[in-house]
């Protein structure tokens, strides 16, 4: 009896873990779920530009199509214009398969008068007037400015200061005529005098789709503040530092802050990218421009295009060094390959600064271990 008493509570204890691990796993997967809806969809102008920009892997790209999903539909057209900005079949699957539709605005109820067409402008807390202003110094054009300030509202009032501020920027008079619009709407909620209340700061991914946009309007110094704050937020995602080292090396010119930034992408599971020519014919004569990639465990080419690539396991890089000869006026190196047994194959890149001190940072982190 006793014997039988004893399996019998093994038998109930081996259950009560079951249902424990079982209920663990559930909160786990509800919880990432969760986060992923949470998460602000790509638009498709946002996504378009971190595509041309090639500063992410197509694996990092196609990454964040995953987990942030994208708020239009692919159709040919839009494909198209994907394809003609460089996207892989990689990114143009991800979109297809990731649609999670814009986020609405909930509880707006525009009043009287005729509807207007939706904007795709997802809901959030009134606009400040430093962020009108970071949009703009990113290149966001005014028109575009303008569908936030219709669906978010502004937390401030105009004055002929912010006003000045707001047209220095790249605001115009249609911007501004918004914006005193919908100050003159906002209801006041506070109560205490002279205090309204702030409104919630850019997430990690706000922070770095507005870095983007900056970079490709050549701000590289609002792009560095914005992932400076990005990193702040989150220092375990490698997205910002990856971002920040490519806007420190090619916008304030700083190859050590570079350097220190890439280090920190590629230890956290990312990639540090750097602007380079690829040699077609041996001596530069023909040649494509793109984007190479150093990670934990690869290095990876892709052309501007998204027509030519290269990728290499880091362990079969047999030798990373400067040229002495071929594209050596512009800074050039090699990288040799080992296939199997036969002859390592060789490749030529030139930085896109033709200084051998960026080839020699490419190198080192190459040979890192």
């Amino acid at each position: 009896m006793t014997s039988q008493s004893n399996n019998s509570n093994r038998i109930q204890a081996v259950r009560l873990i079951s249902i424990f691990l079982a209920v663990i796993v559930m909160l786990m997967t509800t919880s990432g779920v969760a986060m992923m809806q949470a998460k602000k969809p790509y638009d498709k102008d946002t996504l378009l530009r971190v595509v041309q920009l090639n500063v992410l892997q197509t694996a990092e790209i196609v990454e964040h199509i995953q987990q942030r999903g994208v708020e239009f539909r692919l159709n040919s057209q839009v494909e198209s214009e994907f394809r003609s900005a460089g996207a892989r079949p990689e990114v143009i699957d991800a979109i297809n398969a990731n649609y999670r539709g814009p986020v609405s605005n909930p509880t707006h109820n525009p009043g009287p008068g005729p509807s207007k067409p939706a904007t795709n402008v997802p809901s959030g807390p009134p606009l400040s007037k430093n962020e009108i202003i970071t949009l703009l110094q990113s290149g966001v054009p005014t028109t575009r400015v303008e569908q936030f300030v219709e669906v978010r509202g502004v937390a401030f009032t105009v004055t002929p200061q912010i006003a000045r501020e707001i047209k220095e920027a790249g605001g115009n008079n249609a911007l501004i005529g918004a914006i005193t619009a919908k100050a003159s709407d906002a209801p006041v909620v506070s109560s205490s005098p002279g205090r309204r209340p702030a409104p919630a700061a850019p997430d990690y991914d706000e922070l770095t789709d507005k870095a983007v946009a900056a970079m490709q309007a050549n701000n590289h110094y609002a792009a560095i503040t914005l992932l400076q704050q990005a990193v702040n937020l989150d220092s375990s995602k490698p997205q910002a530092f990856g971002l920040l080292g490519f806007a420190q090396l090619y916008g304030s010119h700083d190859p050590i802050a570079a350097e220190r930034s890439m280090r920190a992408a590629i230890e956290r599971g990312g990639g540090a990218p750097f602007r380079v020519y690829h040699d077609h014919d041996g001596f530069f004569k023909t040649y494509c421009q793109g984007s190479l990639f150093v990670s934990r465990a690869k290095v990876t080419y892709r052309a501007d295009d998204g027509n030519h690539t290269f990728e290499a396991n880091r362990a079969d890089i047999t030798e990373a060094k400067t040229n002495g000869f071929v594209g050596s006026q512009f800074g050039a190196y090699h990288l040799k390959v080992g296939v199997g047994s036969g002859k390592p194959i060789n490749y030529n890149f030139a930085p896109a600064t033709r200084q051998k001190s960026e080839a020699n940072l490419t190198i080192s982190l190459i040979e890192s271990k």
